[in-house]
């Protein structure tokens, strides 16, 4: 009996188990079909609101200083005192006498020099007595009958005495000047690049012993590409008659045209310059003066002069002069330009376009009017719709009228 049952109780639990299976399969129906439709890639986009945009043209340069000489003196002896500031790095203000050569073999002179002016106002004196005493003589013995002579008055006596005399203050002028030259005073406010000068130095005439730069202004030379050039105002090369600034339309007063064909004015475009110092970043202002002879022939490139007024006047508020041989960036104030959209390079694609979407989620292809290509972004003119943005993702297989879902939404480029 229980072999019996070992062998019916398996064969009962598979039948039960197909009956199971076999029930549960006839009541299953069959799931719904839902069709989901395509809604396209997600994509991220910007906003790229038209605005007036003021385009700044950037570069390097090296600050030197505009203007620097060789200290050279007009008289020669022994120098008998020098200032202190004329030393590798001292500095100066305009008028400071910075050496002085021993003046008495020039004060000597001076003296001998007026005693020669004495004496020859002495001889003029007594010439003219003479001429005097010559005209009444003729005056009593001949009257008013006949002219006397020049040679008769004693007139050629006369003027050469009066030339003598010119003669010897002319003289007396020129000593008087060398003695003044003995004392070296400074052309302008500045500082010393070298010397080569100390007190019981005999230096002569015409030896440099000194190089001084001026630190009244300070001189950058940028190079910028020649198609820059149309951004900003120049200073023009040449001086204009006023009524000819204003036909030409280059006068200082005109607005800001983008479509203007000249853009010179009598200053030039404002910049701002900042370099390192002391491993902090400063700036001070600027402005361009003028362009270097001429057009780079190879590179292309144009050599601005940014000229800074009085780059040491910082120091008053504690802040550091903008030294001779710093390396600087220049941003030069450019023009405006209105109704352009600032685009980041990864949102123009090839041929000059872009890709753009509004809430329907339908893209376009819309022509981009590249005005100007920044570091990280365009300056472009697009026609955009109301509530259109800028798609900047990259999707392949793009058409025009494709379906995209709009993802992110960056306010503008670079946010």
């Amino acid at each position: 009996m229980k072999s019996v049952l070992k062998t019916i109780l398996p064969i009962i639990i598979l039948a039960a188990g197909a009956a199971t299976f076999f029930l549960l399969k006839s009541m299953q129906t069959e799931p719904e079909r839902v069709a989901r439709p395509n809604l396209g890639p997600l994509v991220k986009v910007i906003e790229a609101p038209a605005q007036r945009v003021q385009v700044i043209v950037e570069g390097q340069g090296t600050v030197r200083p505009d203007a620097q000489i060789n200290l050279v003196p007009q008289v020669s002896g022994v120098v008998v005192w020098k200032d202190q500031a004329l030393k590798s790095g001292g500095a100066f203000i305009k008028g400071d006498v910075l050496f002085r050569i021993d003046p008495r073999d020039y004060e000597l002179a001076l003296r001998q020099a007026r005693a020669q002016v004495e004496q020859a106002r002495y001889q003029r004196d007594i010439a003219q007595q003479e001429s005097d005493v010559a005209q009444q003589e003729w005056q009593r013995m001949r009257g008013g009958d006949s002219t006397p002579s020049d040679l008769v008055l004693r007139l050629p006596q006369l003027r050469a005495a009066e030339a003598n005399l010119t003669a010897a203050q002319a003289r007396l002028e020129e000593v008087a000047l060398r003695l003044e030259r003995t004392q070296l005073k400074a052309p302008f406010s500045g500082r010393v690049r070298t010397s080569q000068v100390d007190v019981g130095q005999h230096v002569n005439a015409g030896q440099p012993i000194a190089q001084l730069y001026s630190i009244e202004k300070a001189e950058i030379v940028v190079p910028v590409p020649d198609e820059d050039l149309a951004w900003f105002t120049l200073p023009a090369p040449v001086e204009t008659k006023a009524d000819e600034w204003e036909t030409q339309r280059i006068n200082s007063g005109r607005n800001e045209d983008p479509n203007a064909s000249l853009h010179y004015a009598r200053r030039g475009a404002t910049t701002r310059v900042q370099g390192k110092f002391a491993g902090m970043k400063h700036e001070w202002n600027g402005r361009v003066v003028r362009t270097e002879g001429e057009l780079d022939p190879q590179s292309r490139m144009v050599r601005l002069v940014v000229e800074v007024d009085d780059p040491y006047a910082a120091l008053a508020e504690g802040s550091p002069p903008l030294t001779v041989g710093m390396f600087v960036n220049v941003a030069i104030a450019g023009r405006h330009v209105d109704n352009v959209r600032i685009v980041p390079h990864a949102a123009l694609r090839q041929d000059d376009v872009v890709w753009t979407v509004a809430a329907d989620g339908i893209l376009n292809i819309r022509p981009a009017n590249v005005l100007r290509r920044l570091q990280d972004n365009v300056l472009a003119r697009v026609d955009l719709n109301e509530g259109e943005h800028i798609i900047t993702s990259q999707i392949n297989g793009v058409t025009n009228g494709m379906k995209v879902r709009i993802g992110d939404v960056q306010k503008e480029a670079g946010s």
